[in-house]
């Protein structure tokens, strides 16, 4: 997928993934980004991720899930005593491969996902980039319900993206 410039939530598709991910604060809450990608107009080769639909997941997210090891090497009693739901999360494979599914069925394809912070900033943390396993598109949202996106590169080279207002089709 070529590296988008913009990202847009249709309808109240973004008021949906504000709600969904600060609904389960004080712990992190957890989305997948359904939509497709498009040129951002007709003038311009940049490209736009069109954000259709949220799928709110599960954090599922406990110490040793899927093997993860410890990425900023903390000693490992700090590591298993720091780490929780309310700072990490993880969406089950089997809820990303319905999304996978559910989204192809319908010509639209899961660009990304996201994650809130609910007791910081929404910046990426350091455990959010050295977690980056993938090239995609992130999408952390505020302890206010402010919503910044990035697009991922090369698993490691982080482009901030500018989030559009929705329009209410």
């Amino acid at each position: 997928m070529k590296s988008p410039r913009l990202i847009q939530f249709d309808g109240d598709s973004l008021n949906t993934l504000r709600i969904s991910l600060l609904a389960v604060a004080p712990e992190e809450g957890c989305a997948l980004l359904i939509g497709n990608q498009e040129k951002a107009s007709f003038l311009t080769e940049d490209s736009l991720l069109r954000i259709r639909l949220i799928w709110p997941c599960c954090n599922v997210w406990k110490p040793g899930i899927f093997n993860i090891s410890n990425p900023l090497n903390e000693q490992e009693q700090d590591f298993e005593a720091n780490n929780s739901r309310q700072n990490r999360f993880a969406i089950d494979p089997r809820e990303q491969l319905l999304a996978q599914r559910w989204a192809r069925n319908r010509d639209l394809q899961v660009l990304g996902s996201a994650h809130s912070h609910p007791k910081g900033e929404g910046d990426l943390s350091t455990v959010d980039k050295s977690w980056a396993f993938t090239s995609g598109l992130i999408v952390i949202v505020d302890q206010c319900g402010d919503a910044n996106a990035w697009w991922i590169e090369n698993n490691q080279h982080f482009l901030p993206l500018e989030v559009a207002k929705g329009n209410h089709e």
